[in-house]
Order: C-alpha cells, then sequence, then structure tokens
C-alpha cells in the first residue's frame, strides 16, 4: 500500500473557499426553489453561519496542524470579501455612490426598487440582498471570527496532547 500524499495547503484553502461558495449559491437556490426569499431574516442567518460552519469542519479534518492566520484566510477572509461584494452589488443595483455607506444600507434595508439592472418585479428576487443590514454584517464575522478561534484552539489542544 503506498502512504496517502498529504494535500497541499493551497488546494486544502481552495477546497474550503469552494465550499463556502458552494453551499452559499446552494442555499440562495434553495430559498428561491422553495419560495422562501420573502424570509430574509432567516436567509441571512443561514448564510451567516452555514457555510462558514462547513468551511470550519472542512479545515479540522483536512487542514490540520496549520496555523491561524491560515484557517483566517480560509474563514474569515471570504467572509469579509463576501460583505464587500454585496455592499457593493447594493449600491450598483441602487443607483448609489459607494462612498454613501448610510444611503446604501438604507436602501437595502428598505427594499426599494431596483434602478439598475432589474426592471421587473419579478426579476428582484434573483438577486435578493434584503437580509444585508448591519446585523447580518456583524454576526457574520462573528461567526467567522469564532470558526478560526475554535480552530485554532482545537489545532493548539492536539499539538499539545502530542
Amino acid at each position: 500500500m503506498q502512504p496517502q500524499k498529504k494535500k497541499s495547503h493551497t488546494v486544502v484553502l481552495l477546497i474550503g473557499w469552494l465550499i463556502i461558495l458552494g453551499s452559499y449559491l446552494l442555499i440562495r437556490l434553495a430559498f428561491i426553489l422553495f419560495g422562501l426569499h420573502l424570509r430574509s431574516e432567516a436567509l441571512g442567518v443561514c448564510l451567516a453561519v452555514i457555510p462558514y460552519l462547513l468551511a470550519a469542519l472542512y479545515f479540522g479534518k483536512y487542514g490540520k496542524s496549520q496555523k491561524a492566520w491560515f484557517y483566517s484566510l480560509g474563514i474569515l477572509f471570504p467572509s469579509i470579501v463576501e460583505k464587500i461584494a454585496l455592499y457593493s452589488i447594493g449600491a450598483f443595483l441602487y443607483g448609489i455612490a459607494p462612498a454613501n455607506i448610510a444611503g446604501v444600507m438604507e436602501a437595502v434595508a428598505a427594499g426599494d426598487v431596483f434602478v439598475n439592472l432589474f426592471t421587473q418585479p419579478s426579476a428582484r428576487y434573483v438577486i435578493n440582498i434584503s437580509f444585508f443590514n448591519w446585523t447580518y454584517i456583524v454576526c457574520g464575522i462573528a461567526v467567522s471570527v469564532l470558526c478560526v478561534l475554535i480552530l485554532t484552539k482545537v489545532q493548539k489542544n492536539t499539538e499539545n496532547s502530542k
């Protein structure tokens, strides 16, 4: 029997990012297909927690013996990029300058009709960002930080037990 090769750090990181992206898109698709897209609070909770927990489970299994920066790059970085991307999409959809943070967040929270991209009311749910608010941002980043801290603590405990 040949010993199994360890996955390189880059491959593990990329697969973790794909898990986050895939689960994010799958949750969005499930909410649209089952008609739950109007439940913005439930969608926000699922999107803020599930992808990062799945990535944490993956990194816990395949990203063992890593430093905190690796887990931060694998979990916290995609969380921050996602928040920036949603904010940028909101600024574009509502035709508000990205520098106007309060204006973008108010327009998203109010659920105003998009001025860009889709003009048909039924098409609004394809890109529904009504769940995006300050609570989503803070809780999403907090969940990511918590996952990184737990992974780091578990990694240190396994090192100490050896």
